[in-house]
């Protein structure tokens, strides 16, 4: 019996673990340089299928908007003023929040042009995404991922 209540517990356990492990909304960050002065940061938004990721821009009162800060990084001077978005993100009234809102159901890749300010060596993106995406059933919580000390090569 013991054996047994064990060996529920432990399942328990790692089924929890295992949903937990299956974001529905990963990110992946790169930096290339497009000559010796100059390069891009991409950020890859990985959304699962099913799922949605809210835009860089919502009414108040809804879900928290995707948002990228990346000024805490050293040796770059970003020349885009914003991140550009790959695709265009939809616009559809959303039942959850009764409103009209954007967001994007598919993956989705983000990029942002910058310029060295000193060595390449010591130049590094440091910064944070935060973000939220719903299913139609359920929203995760609004989360921030942060990006440290991303070597610029």
């Amino acid at each position: 019996m013991v054996k047994r209540i064990t060996l529920l517990i432990v399942a328990a356990v790692l089924a929890v673990g295992a949903a937990m492990a299956q974001d529905p909304i990963r990110w992946r960050t790169t930096v290339k340089m497009t000559n010796d002065t100059e390069g891009v940061l991409t950020v890859r938004a990985l959304v699962a299928d099913g799922w949605h990721l809210y835009g860089t821009s919502l009414p108040k009162g809804g879900p928290k908007p995707t948002a990228f800060s990346f000024a805490k990084s050293t040796g770059i001077k970003f020349i885009d003023k914003a991140f550009t978005a790959s695709v265009a993100p939809v616009t559809e009234f959303d039942a959850t929040f009764n409103m009209k809102l954007t967001y994007w159901r598919t993956n989705v890749t983000f990029t942002r042009r910058f310029r060295l300010t000193g060595p390449r060596d010591k130049a590094f993106i440091n910064g944070t995404i935060t973000f939220m995406g719903c299913n139609g059933e359920n929203c995760l919580r609004p989360s921030t991922i942060t990006v440290n000390k991303l070597r610029i090569k």
